[in-house]
């Protein structure tokens, strides 16, 4: 890998990973389009620097969080729905090959499509978090798991499951984006320590760049998102993601 292809990555999957769009499936299309050998560690690596992103944006609501964990419902929650999202992407990372998830990429595209239109036109968004009861909390748990293969937006799956149960778009977002921390974490550590106990071929320097280039588009991509949710349709990421479906349809 170099420094470029690494950049182009880190730059590809900061400004998807936030953008209902998925950012796995783009990585995915791009290292097969361009013929790059980057591997699960790297992709996952630069979902550290999204981290980064989120915890910067998120600053406030996330101090909010960690300072009342009792009286603030969302470090509850977040703990309720991490718990279904760790045990599915646990019982995928133990039985299925990675071989077969890449297989399944133009599915989890016109998946994301199909969540996102639904609840364009179905959901009623009226509720706060706060306001809204175990059920969704727990859906959108399983909904961030299944969301570990390929194509199937994490976002986009999350932030469509809370505005079909009446969430509205902003709070939808805004636990989104926190629920993707604890996720992030649990990968990153995964991943790094089987790279310590196994070759790892994409140079240091070159993830370290990838993580940086992830971390600058990340931001502007939450950006961009918390906008989207309170002054547009996402009708028009699901028109948008009729190309990668194609191209993944063509390739794979």
């Amino acid at each position: 890998m170099t420094v470029l292809q690494s950049i182009f990555l880190g730059l590809l999957q900061g400004f998807t990973e936030f953008l209902p769009v998925s950012s796995s499936g783009h990585l995915l299309l791009a290292e097969k389009l361009f013929d790059i050998q980057a591997g699960l560690f790297f992709d996952v690596m630069l979902h550290l620097g999204t981290l980064l992103a989120v915890v910067i944006s998120m600053r406030k609501c996330l101090w909010q969080t960690i300072r009342h964990p009792i009286a603030d419902k969302r470090f509850v929650y977040l703990v309720v729905a991490s718990v279904p999202t760790f045990v599915i992407a646990l019982l995928v990372k133990l039985f299925v090959p990675e071989a077969f998830l890449a297989n399944l990429l133009p599915i989890g595209f016109a998946l994301t499509i199909v969540l996102i239109i639904v609840s364009d036109r179905l959901s009623r968004p009226r509720l706060r978090l706060e306001q809204t009861g175990w059920l969704p909390v727990i859906i959108t748990g399983v909904t961030q798991g299944i969301a570990v293969f390929p194509g199937l937006s994490r976002s986009g799956s999350t932030i469509s499951t809370m505005k079909l149960f009446g969430v509205n778009a902003s709070d939808a977002a805004e636990f989104s984006f926190l629920l993707s921390i604890p996720v992030i974490l649990a990968s990153a550590a995964v991943e790094g320590y089987e790279a310590l106990t196994a070759a790892i071929t994409v140079p240091w320097y070159c993830v370290v760049i990838g993580i940086a280039a992830a971390f600058c588009s990340g931001l502007v991509s939450v950006y961009m998102v918390m906008r989207a949710v309170k002054t547009k349709s996402w009708i028009w990421f699901a028109v948008y993601l009729i190309i990668p479906l194609t191209i993944s349809l063509i390739i794979l």
